[in-house]
């Protein structure tokens, strides 16, 4: 293998995974995974954040499957945390602003 880059800025993971309707488990694409991604970038870009500071990423599946919510980790998949895409974004945005330092 070969490094293509070290180190970098912190990096939110956002499961985005989006089975098909009526599959046995659920998933946070359905739940609003998305947009939330979409909406936090648009903040921290905004705010000169994004890119340098923390990078927010979806990924395919974190493993745990909530009926309702979305999956994210803040540590690199270390603590998984359930967040309502809705009413606890804001709260999500200002832990990705303490992440960044900002």
């Amino acid at each position: 293998m070969k490094t293509l880059k070290e180190g970098g800025p912190p990096v939110v993971m956002i499961c985005a995974n989006k089975r098909p309707e009526g599959a046995p488990k659920p998933s946070c694409g359905h739940h609003g995974a998305e947009d939330l991604r979409g909406w936090l970038k648009d903040q921290l870009k905004a705010e000169g954040l994004w890119g340098k500071k923390v990078r927010v990423l979806t990924v395919s599946c974190l493993d745990v499957c909530p009926s309702a919510g979305v999956v994210c980790s803040l540590d690199g998949g270390k603590t998984l945390e359930l967040v309502d895409a809705e009413t606890e974004r804001d709260e999500l945005l200002g832990r990705c602003r303490a992440l960044a330092g900002g």
